[in-house]
């Protein structure tokens, strides 16, 4: 009868014991023990507290035992041994035992059923007599292992060996693994399932299978050989390239029609050239490919199954790790096509074998487009102009409309024209050209204009009629023969540099331009916002068609911006879209029109809302709050729909060029090209490389949309503002605790920062920094939870003492610090001392009420507040001192902040003062900062760099004692 447990090769707990055994045997042996078991010379197989015992009679009629002792566990064999004198003088596995082991396989497979897959058996204490230990470099041992990794396993030797009792042999489901029906011993049948590597070693040693079935015997094991690699291929869209996984099989002849069809897996048979990296040229032959997805449960690791056909040795000496990583499939279109293809396909023969039609193998070279020469005025109609710039001269140029309408709009680098590869210019393919309906010439509004008159020099290289260039000048250069309509309705009284910023703003809204007002803080940004919205409004014909202005700010500022409208352009009769009940706001301003304010956060919860509303203004204050634009914020904003768009900002830049041109990107979408076009053409030369020609360029691209006026130039009658430091020590206790900081954790980090392999862990050493710059500040920020009079700090000393000369000289002032807690502290010792203060933090409701109290209450002495929410969108004129308490990483907040106080309706000196603990990085960072010289200077302001752009030696030194 069949046994129930048949003996699988690939996977069963049995066969990984028969093979761990059968390592440690010679095949003399291992034969003689399946003559014994077959023959049925095992017998009284017993088992006692983990040890089996059975007894194997010999064909002289001698009796051996044999015992084999398992591990409490259950999980290993802990050794085997026989009563013969091969195994008992000589250590050697013997036949005595390999014939207990089957029996046990065959019959008694319980009592191994708890062995450990990986590790069944402990080895014996001697090698095999087969083969030497692999010490021993010998001739012998060299030509031993070589064969015994060609040898077949257990089951192999065993079906090889007792062919003669073989009964039947089939495919299990259609392949690739067999089944082997064997009379094991006389009466007793039992099968053998081998697996794809097993099946294949099968039929190769018994080429003549007389009792296989008919589909067995259809299969062959060929001697030719598989491989697997990628097959790169051309569709027949011509800029399409596809590399697919797959199995190659190098045919001698094209197979026929029959044993195609005999094959179940779909194949591709072509004539292509089989590359690798040493050799990159190839040569040609005729392969059959078959997709590796589906033949992957066909790959063993020696041979290849083909369903239908049979098997064949299967290669990798070519095959790479990193070939494993590589997708299934991967379609190359256009631009990816023209990169695998120039790149030499290196993505993946660098991983392994590649077959390439004989279209793929010679790769073109790269052609490069050169400079615009001309452009061409054809016309220009209702706010659009027709052009035609050529690159190139004479009967080489290339007409840039041409380009951009081959490649229908979509954003290319590359196009083909025969087997040349071209790169298109980045200035063609990075922004959002538009061609006419006959596809002759580029159609651009003044923006485009404005884009080619940066990009090639001014007017230069423009030729057509004289009227028509004249018409152009008009469209891109800010003139002040536009005057605005009269502020007569309003109580605005501008300054002569607030007049030239609305004189600004109504040439960009009559010419459908937007703009970034960048003066510095303090200069009245506010008021010349009022002046366009009131100027749009007077030119209002009719009550029906109202203007609906909208103002984004800060939440801390809302009141402010209600507040400063009611006093000097009422007519614009704000309101405040904010709070719980504001949909009910909405609706009754979409009624009445005019000016609706709301904060950043409403602008995120309400976008769908609020992109409903053909805006007549959309004005962003403090616009630095939505530099980054991968927020949800900065994608809320543009999706507001307006005929202009105004950006309120001192401070555009805060890190870099990139959050100037996100601030465009809202402002004139695709004005500044893609991300990628500005951080290859400007971000990387300019930074980077120092490049002037660049800088100019990018200069020219924003003069026409940015005004930015500093202080010192334009207000004379703004009284003076001094900046002192004031230094200080740290007292005894502030000493140990900044030791202790410095060797826990500074010593780790300052090793990583030495090791220029090593990556910057910013967030460990900020959180660093951030501990030594609070025990700076006080103790009692560290050690939470204690009252701050039982520490003491030298910093707070100097405070008290500032404090106390301010006040003395009737002055009042303005604290600021980046820590809530000593917030907390500085409030708590003024409500000690009896000093009437306020402060303010980001937790703050009634803001509009805390600055008005002081601002107007004269026995307020003090503000206190943070960084963050005093220093952004309020008035603090009433101050006269500002102390800094502690130092930020970006000087422009800190300027910020003091502009709050030194600003328009400032009528007192102005004095500055910034702590600074000797001996400390407080020291440091101002030296840093100081030190900074920041590429914006020549776009915007002087800034300085944050944190994060610090240099390793930077800082190395902030660590350093």
């Amino acid at each position: 009868m069949d046994s129930p447990k048949p003996l699988t090769i690939s996977k069963s707990r049995k066969i990984d014991l028969l093979e761990h055994f059968y390592e440690h045997l010679t095949e003399e042996d291992w034969l003689e023990g399946v003559d014994l078991y077959q023959s049925g010379r095992t017998c009284d197989v017993s088992t006692l507290h983990g040890l089996i015992t059975g007894r194997v009679s010999s064909p002289t009629q001698s009796k051996s035992e044999v015992r084999i002792k398992i591990h409490p566990s259950g999980k290993v064999i802990q050794w085997i041994e026989c009563t013969c004198r091969k195994n008992r003088v000589q250590g050697y596995y013997c036949e005595h035992i390999a014939a207990l082991m089957i029996h046990i396989d065959r019959e008694r497979s319980e009592l191994f059923n708890n062995l450990d897959v990986k590790m069944p058996l402990k080895p014996p204490t001697k090698p095999k007599r087969a083969r030497l230990a692999p010490t021993q470099e010998t001739k012998e041992s060299k030509s031993t292992a070589s064969s015994d990794t060609n040898r077949s396993s257990a089951s192999q030797t065993l079906l090889n060996h007792l062919q003669g009792a073989i009964q039947s042999v089939s495919l299990l489901a259609h392949g690739p693994s067999i089944r082997v029906r064997i009379e094991i011993k006389p009466g007793t049948l039992t099968h053998y399932d081998l697996d794809l590597d097993q099946a294949a070693k099968f039929l190769q040693a018994n080429t003549n299978v007389t009792n296989g079935t008919k589909e067995l015997n259809n299969l062959k094991v060929f001697s030719g050989i598989a491989e697997i690699g990628t097959r790169i291929y051309q569709d027949e869209e011509e800029e399409k390239i596809t590399a697919e996984k797959v199995v190659a099989i190098k045919l001698t002849k094209r197979p026929s029609a029959k044993v195609i069809e005999a094959t179940r897996l779909s194949t591709i048979i072509k004539t292509c050239y089989r590359a690798t990296a040493a050799d990159p040229k190839g040569e040609s032959a005729l392969y059959q490919f078959i997709s590796f997805k589906k033949a992957n449960k066909y790959i063993g690791k020696e041979f290849f199954f083909l369903p239908g056909c049979g098997y064949w040795k299967l290669e990798r000496k070519d095959l790479k790790p990193e070939w494993e990583d590589l997708p299934l499939a991967k379609i190359f279109k256009e631009d990816n096509a023209a990169k695998l293809a120039l790149n030499n396909f290196q993505e993946y023969l660098s991983t392994g074998p590649i077959w390439l039609e004989k279209t793929l193998r010679n790769t073109s070279k790269l052609r490069d487009i050169p400079n615009i020469s001309e452009i061409s005025v054809h016309a220009a109609n209702n706010g659009w102009f027709y052009l035609d710039p050529k690159y190139g001269i004479g009967k080489s140029a290339i007409s840039m409309a041409q380009l951009r309408k081959q490649y229908r709009g979509q954003r290319r680098e590359y196009f083909k024209q025969g087997n040349t590869w071209m790169k298109i210019p980045d200035f063609v393919t990075e922004h959002d050209w538009d061609i006419d309906e006959e596809g002759k010439y580029l159609k651009v509004d003044a923006l485009g204009l404005l884009r080619l008159k940066a990009s090639v020099g001014d007017f230069d290289k423009f030729v057509g009629s004289k009227t028509t260039l004249n018409k152009i000048r008009n469209q891109v250069d800010y003139s002040h023969s536009a005057k605005p309509p009269s502020l007569k309705n309003t109580n605005l009284n501008l300054r002569p540099y607030q007049t030239e910023g609305l004189h600004w703003m109504w040439w960009l809204y009559t010419n459908n331009l937007h703009g970034l007002l960048a003066d510095e803080m303090g200069l009245g940004k506010t008021h010349q916002a009022m002046a366009i919205l009131s100027a749009i409004q007077a030119t209002q014909k009719n009550k029906e068609s109202k203007n609906k202005f909208l103002v984004v700010c800060p939440t801390s500022v809302l009141e402010h911006w209600r507040d400063k409208i009611k006093e000097f352009a009422p007519s614009l009769s704000p309101a405040i879209f904010h709070g719980t009940k504001r949909s009910t706001q909405l609706d009754h301003f979409i009624d009445r029109g005019s000016v609706l304010i709301t904060s950043y956060g409403v602008l995120l919860r309400d976008s769908k809302k609020l992109a409903s509303i053909d805006w007549s203004v959309v004005i962003l204050d403090e616009a630095h709050y939505v530099k980054n634009n991968s927020t949800a914020t900065y994608k809320s904003a543009c999706k507001l729909p307006a005929r202009m768009r105004i950006c309120l900002t001192g401070t555009p830049m805060e890190n870099h060029l990139g959050e100037l041109k996100n601030l465009f990107d809202f402002l004139v979408p695709g004005y500044l090209g893609s991300d990628k076009y500005f951080r290859k053409n400007f971000i990387r030369p300019i930074e980077q490389d120092e490049d002037i020609e660049k800088e100019l360029t990018l200069q020219k691209l924003l003069y026409p949309f940015k005004l930015r006026r500093i202080k010192k130039k334009v207000l004379s009658d703004l009284p003076q503002k001094i900046e002192d430091i004031r230094r200080c020590s740290l007292s005894e206790e502030q000493v140990k605790l900044y030791r202790d900081v410095i060797n826990e954790q500074g010593r780790n980090l300052l090793n990583q920062l030495s090791d220029e392999q090593s990556q910057v862990s910013y967030l460990h050493v900020f959180a660093t920094l951030q501990m030594l710059k609070q025990i700076c500040d006080h103790p009692a920020l560290l050690i939470k939870g204690s009252n701050y009079k039982n520490h003491h700090s030298g910093k707070f000393e100097l405070l008290k003492e500032l404090i106390d000369e301010a006040l003395e000289s009737d002055n009042k002032i303005v604290i600021f610090s980046q820590y809530v807690e000593m917030i907390k502290i500085i409030g708590t010792y003024l409500s000690e001392q009896s000093i009437k203060h306020v402060i303010m933090t980001g937790q703050t409701r009634n803001r509009g009420q805390v600055i008005e109290s002081f601002q107007k209450d004269e026995s307020i002495k003090i503000f206190v507040g943070s960084l963050l929410a005093g220093g952004i969108g309020i008035d603090l004129t009433s101050a006269s001192v500002v102390i800094h308490y502690d130092r930020w990483w970006n000087a422009s907040k800190e300027n910020q902040a003091t502009d709050r106080v030194h600003r328009i309706g400032q009528k007192n000196f102005v004095q500055v003062i910034k702590m600074i603990t000797r001996g400390t990085l407080e020291e440091k960072i101002d030296k840093i900062i100081s030190s900074k010289q920041s590429v914006f200077n020549k776009f915007l302001e002087k800034d300085e760099e944050i944190f994060k752009s610090l240099s390793r030696q930077d800082l190395i030194e902030l660590l350093s004692q």
